[in-house]
């Protein structure tokens, strides 16, 4: 099975986060697997964004979940960034300006057959599941009854919270869901594999911290047909970890540099 790299937020060492420049550069470079993080606005918006608030990310302040689409649509989440060592991007602060937070409408729309998107439901509110797959549904990615519809499917969902995967699984019963957590024990897999998140071979995932898996874990899932992918590279070690242990893919911030430290 080929190892997979995902791009962490899009190629988030070059471009801004989560942001529609950061997936393009990812897919111009070669790597349409990326992941984003979605949470609702205050008026049950999806956007895509990893903290809870905008602070770090853009020129605002606040919860995502107490303001409007309008308003964040109105934040700079670009004047911030200055890209890192791969140079690939503009790398100078402020040349990512203007760049917005997108809705996850955008980025479905923008990438439908030309990436496959890796989508961490990123809050706890109860809402956000069905939400997320009334989007998929309304850009083509899924159909009416939740199965994929595009070939290959285009999205795999995951989030660290088992009741929004449950949430989620029931709106969209043929797409992969991932558990993200720091580590794999056997607990976990049989609470899985009890609950029938999982009954399908190749639908369900389990994600842990790249640094901690073992090729036994990695193991004891692949038995109990589980995909197994990590996250939280850190470094080269990490990357070399995951590789090693058998995991089918992981996400990165810097793709790049992580295919020539592979080889692939």
């Amino acid at each position: 099975m080929p190892f997979t790299l995902i791009a962490h937020r899009g190629f988030s060492s070059e471009a801004p986060e989560n942001t529609l420049e950061a997936f393009d550069l990812a897919v111009e470079q070669g790597f349409p697997d990326f992941e984003l993080d979605t949470q609702l606005t205050k008026d049950d918006v999806p956007v895509v964004i990893h903290d809870d608030t905008v602070d770090r990310t853009t020129n605002g302040h606040g919860r995502v979940r107490d303001l409007t689409l309008a308003e964040i649509k109105s934040l700079d989440a670009g004047s911030w960034f200055a890209s890192g060592p791969e140079g690939v991007g503009r790398r100078s602060y402020g040349a990512y300006a203007g760049a917005r937070v997108p809705t996850l409408a955008e980025v479905l729309d923008r990438y439908k057959g030309r990436a496959h998107i890796h989508l961490e439901l990123k809050s706890f509110e109860q809402e956000l599941p069905g939400k997320v797959a009334d989007a998929l549904k309304n850009a083509g990615y899924v159909s009416a009854r939740g199965d994929h519809s595009l070939s290959p499917p285009g999205v795999t969902i995951s989030s660290f919270f088992p009741q929004q995967l449950h949430r989620s699984r029931r709106a969209l019963p043929g797409v992969t869901h991932g558990w993200l957590l720091e580590k794999i024990t056997l607990v976990d897999i049989a609470l899985l594999t009890q609950l029938g998140f999982y009954s399908v071979p190749g639908l369900g995932g389990i994600y842990p911290r790249a640094s901690t898996v073992t090729k036994e874990e990695v193991d004891w899932a692949k038995q109990a047909g589980l995909v197994v992918r990590t996250w939280g590279v850190s470094d080269g070690q990490d990357l070399r970890r995951a590789f090693d242990c058998g995991a089918a893919g992981t996400t990165v911030d810097w793709p790049g540099r992580a295919k020539r430290i592979l080889g692939l």
